[in-house]
């Protein structure tokens, strides 16, 4: 197994001084894992070393939103310090981000081989749990393996000949496998990286910051034809249906899944549909947490919050298949949910049509375990609250659906104001649906 065999190899690897040749320049592809769910559009990374022999990884996240909507793109840029006190530490700037944050994470970086590079997640003084997406405690995975926090986050660059695996997995519940959390087969473009000049983070514990300010506030353009391998321009597919909802999107293009709702101050009607994949054995999901971005003790003490947020943990579970409505809830980090009926729901309706699969309901704002065990009036509707959304095959004889694979995702989703246009990344306009048409 992958996974395993690299932690061994950490045990040996020796502090990293450069990068083996080869990895430098643009790389392009279109991820099948992520997040957020499989991408249909291009992923572009790109590798530059300064003249103090330092490196720089960008890349740029439209997640398949177009470039007429650059603005509503996220990006992410890392430093890598080859020398001096910060030696082998990558200090990770995604963007966008308040101007007040200075580090949303610092990773240490391990030469495995010539071809394999590892970066794992690390803690810096000062460093609060409770305020980033990585379960150290919740999971005890900072010292699972042999250097700290590859067990919560492990970063793999791999070469092979002209491709380059890009791996990032998070952290698992005990016996599970490690989330996914992006997967891309990177082929190197012929440009070259654009900005191979850009001033460095200072020395230092206390300098070694990110600049929301100017530096690290914006995108960057990665290569003269930033798209010009496969991408194509978005052709609007019309779902034979116009939504007679109030909002309408399109979250991921691979199984043209839909969300659509109604929103008033004490309910959701919520509609969720997709390509039926397994035909009348499809399943489609949608989870909901209310506390999906708390950065509280009180969350963390609920199974709940910040710490969880690219996990399951904490999501009330509504699923639709052939043989009804099913409910679950997802009390831990990754596996199997369990069978709960704590959020009530009415109305609810499963429909196979024109090779999709539709999942209807109306659900109270305030609802779900953390209403019906706990006594929390945790809204939905609130900033918040995030949700998620699978697709799978429903096993008839056990009555239980079976793993839904890479064939999922997550997202934050503002269900009073969808396209608040301040949150690039976040805001769903480029995913309208458009009189029966989806764009992108």
């Amino acid at each position: 197994m992958f996974w395993q065999s690299s932690l061994l190899a950490l045990a040996s690897s020796m502090p990293l001084l450069s990068l083996p040749d080869g990895f430098e320049g643009v790389w392009q592809g279109i991820p099948y894992a992520s997040v957020i769910g499989p991408w249909s559009h291009n992923f572009t990374f790109s590798i530059a070393k300064n003249v103090e022999g330092d490196y720089l990884f960008e890349a740029n996240l439209p997640f398949d939103a177009s470039p007429d909507d650059w603005r509503f793109w996220s990006w992410q840029r890392s430093y890598l310090k080859s020398s001096g006190e910060n030696q082998g530490s990558l200090l990770h700037c995604p963007g966008p981000r308040s101007p007040r944050m200075e580090r949303v994470a610092m990773m240490q970086a391990h030469r495995i081989n010539d071809k394999q590079l590892t970066f794992c997640l690390k803690k810096w003084p000062g460093y609060v749990d409770l305020e980033h997406p990585f379960p150290f405690l919740s999971l005890s995975c900072y010292t699972d393996g042999d250097l700290p926090g590859c067990g919560c986050f492990n970063w793999t660059l791999r070469l092979d000949g002209s491709r380059l695996d890009y791996e990032v997995s998070m952290g698992a519940s005990p016996g599970d496998l490690h989330s996914k959390h992006m997967r891309v087969a990177l082929e190197r473009l012929p440009d070259s990286p654009a900005r191979e000049d850009l001033a460095f983070p200072g020395e230092g514990t206390a300098s070694f910051d990110c600049d929301y300010h100017s530096r690290d506030e914006h995108q960057t353009p990665l290569a003269s034809c930033p798209f010009a391998l496969q991408y194509q321009m978005p052709i609007p597919k019309t779902l034979g249906r116009q939504s007679s909802f109030q909002h309408c999107y399109v979250l991921d293009q691979r199984t043209d899944l839909s969300i659509e709702w109604f929103l008033n101050l004490q309910s959701l009607h919520v509609k969720i549909s997709a390509t039926a994949l397994y035909g009348s054995k499809s399943y489609v999901a949608i989870g909901f947490r209310p506390l999906g971005g708390a950065s509280t003790a009180l969350a963390r003490e609920l199974g709940t919050g910040r710490e969880q947020r690219f996990g399951m943990r904490g999501a009330d579970i509504v699923l639709g298949h052939a043989e009804g409505v099913s409910r679950f809830y997802a009390s831990s980090y990754s596996g199997a949910p369990e069978p709960d009926e704590s959020l009530e729901i009415s109305a609810e309706t499963v429909s196979h049509a024109n090779g999709r699969i539709s999942l209807e309901f109306v659900r109270p704002l305030v609802g779900g375990r953390l209403h019906a065990l706990h006594g929390l009036s945790a809204s939905i509707a609130s900033d918040l609250a995030d949700m998620m959304w699978a697709v799978g095959q429903w096993n008839n004889e056990e009555h239980f659906p079976q793993y839904h694979g890479f064939v999922r995702g997550w997202r934050e989703i503002n269900w009073t104001d969808p396209e608040y246009d301040e949150r690039p990344l976040l805001s769903l306009r480029p995913y309208k649906c458009v009189q029966g048409v989806v764009y992108p």
